[in-house]
């Protein structure tokens, strides 16, 4: 786990759970904008992912050990007395939302993108196959998921960086997948335990990993009286890489500083996203 400090007066904390198969490494960008605007920022890599033990790479004994991560992470945020946010990308999305669903968090405000809560449904055939699988095969063998650096955005830098990228998961365990899977469904259907709390939510409209409707599904069923949505024509998985990511952020940060100015706190009118 990671700490980065605003050099400003601290108007939050942002606890980020990153998605499926990256590490934190991949957050360089998000994360300036951020401290550049006044948040703090923790951030660490999930169990089985980044620079965590090479021995378990893929793969969790159980979905538990990442809320663990998250609460903890939480706990360290919360002990700067000010605002404390959460945002969920993609598996980090689902993550906080089943965390949600269990028990009560301390937090200000939850900001999701492309929360992860089914597979886009042309993979289905391909999801099906691994599931038939699964009972034939030792839980920790591991396979390809099938989702290439192109599925992921279309800003070329990005793709470069990522396929050069040594810390990217290549291949998950029939036990990971299979835990995913049942808690995609599982998610979905207690999204109405989710206390009120102030939302964000984004998402490309042309996202190839994770299905639209189901993502869309949380707009009604998550009880707020602060919704801030937007679907990104055009945008894949990763909103916060595309070519258009400055837009992205400014979203963002206009869900922050409003959230701060409601704190107490001074919020300037300019968002620095240069």
């Amino acid at each position: 786990m990671w700490k980065w400090e605003t050099e400003k007066e601290a108007k939050g904390v942002v606890v980020i759970a990153h998605n499926m198969l990256e590490h934190t490494g991949r957050y360089a960008y998000v994360i300036t904008m951020l401290r550049r605007n006044g948040y703090h920022v923790i951030m660490g890599d999930l169990p089985g992912q980044g620079q965590t033990s090479r021995s378990n790479k893929g793969q969790i004994d159980n979905f538990d050990v990442y809320h663990e991560h998250i609460l903890e992470w939480i706990r360290i945020a919360n002990e700067y007395k000010i605002p404390t946010y959460v945002l969920g990308v993609g598996l980090g999305g689902l993550i906080t939302l089943n965390l949600l669903e269990k028990v009560e968090v301390p937090i200000e405000g939850l900001m999701l993108l492309s929360p992860l809560l089914e597979f886009k449904k042309s993979n289905k055939s391909r999801k099906d196959k691994i599931i038939s699988n699964i009972g034939k095969v030792a839980k920790d063998t591991r396979f390809k998921v099938g989702i290439t650096v192109e599925d992921l955005t279309r800003n070329e830098e990005v793709i470069g960086e990522t396929k050069n990228d040594q810390l990217m998961l290549q291949k998950v365990t029939y036990h990971w997948y299979k835990q995913i899977i049942e808690i995609m469904k599982e998610t979905v259907t207690h999204l109405t335990d989710i206390k009120p709390l102030p939302l964000l939510l984004m998402y490309g409209l042309e996202d190839q990993v994770a299905d639209v409707s189901t993502m869309e599904l949380i707009k009604g069923k998550v009880k707020t009286d602060e919704l801030y949505f937007k679907a990104w024509a055009g945008l894949y998985h990763e909103v916060h890489n595309e070519p258009e990511r400055d837009e992205v952020m400014r979203y963002i940060l206009a869900f922050l500083n409003n959230s701060a100015s409601n704190n107490g706190f001074i919020v300037h009118d300019e968002h620095e996203v240069s």
